[in-house]
């Protein structure tokens, strides 16, 4: 099982450079890249926060039913994400493409960076 401290430690990254590339989207490109890439980054954070809603659900238990809920999860973020990504293209149609992807992607990266460090829930 992974430690709680871990998935919030993964969270707060994904808040943390989702906010530092709103800025820096901001300061190169102005207003419109700063809100794209704020709501790419929402984006990531919302199907992450429903991930771990519904993958650890159950702390212990059989390794199928484990897994089970992780397909779900995973499912459900999918779900999330292109739900999302339609709504942001339907309803904010001048939106900033480029920045809305790379403000996404660069939250997504935060589980990376997450396998790397060791948040032990300790500051």
């Amino acid at each position: 099982m992974v430690a709680q401290a871990q998935i919030k430690g993964v969270i707060c990254l994904k808040v943390g450079i989702t906010l530092v590339v709103m800025l820096l989207s901001f300061l190169l490109s102005g207003r419109s890249a700063g809100i794209a890439s704020g709501l790419g980054g929402a984006i990531a954070l919302a199907g992450s926060l429903l991930y771990a809603r519904v993958a650890y659900q159950l702390a212990y238990g059989p390794p199928a039913a484990l897994i089970r809920l992780h397909y779900a999860a995973e499912g459900a973020k999918m779900a999330l994400t292109f739900v999302a990504f339609a709504a942001v293209f339907v309803f904010y149609r001048q939106v900033a493409w480029m920045w809305l992807f790379i403000g996404y992607i660069a939250a997504t990266s935060a589980y990376w960076f997450g396998l790397l460090i060791q948040f032990n829930g300790k500051k």
